[in-house]
């Protein structure tokens, strides 16, 4: 029986291709997906610099990425330099945080953490 990946407790906050997400070495089900969430894999060719972001199964798994906004791709796309921040120093969230964050109209930034990458 094949084991269920559910999200963990909480996810590291990134940038890819100017797009805040969460990041975590875990695999995530499609099924599993927290809602309103957009899931892709980070994965690699060789070695273990990140290669590109693929919404399925294809290279080397690096990690599960999920993000509020969908990511313009055919399959898969490569990341340039720049294109991906995995040490933003944002902290790490939920998925329902993370949409906090993000998505509230109500979103004080006076009360909240700094939002990575937005001006206030």
């Amino acid at each position: 029986m094949k084991k269920a990946h559910v999200i963990p407790e909480s996810m590291r906050e990134i940038e890819i291709f100017g797009i805040p997400a969460l990041f975590t070495s875990k695999e995530i089900l499609p099924e599993n997906v927290y809602p309103g969430m957009f899931r892709y894999e980070l994965q690699t060719c060789e070695g273990q610099r990140p290669h590109c972001l693929a919404d399925g199964p294809g290279g080397k798994f690096l990690g599960t990425v999920l993000t509020p906004f969908p990511i313009p791709m055919e399959g898969q796309r490569e990341i340039g330099p720049g294109e991906l921040s995995l040490d933003t120093g944002a902290g790490h969230y939920t998925p329902a945080e993370f949409q906090e964050k993000y998505l509230s109209p109500d979103y004080d930034p006076a009360t909240q953490k700094e939002r990575f990458g937005k001006e206030s």
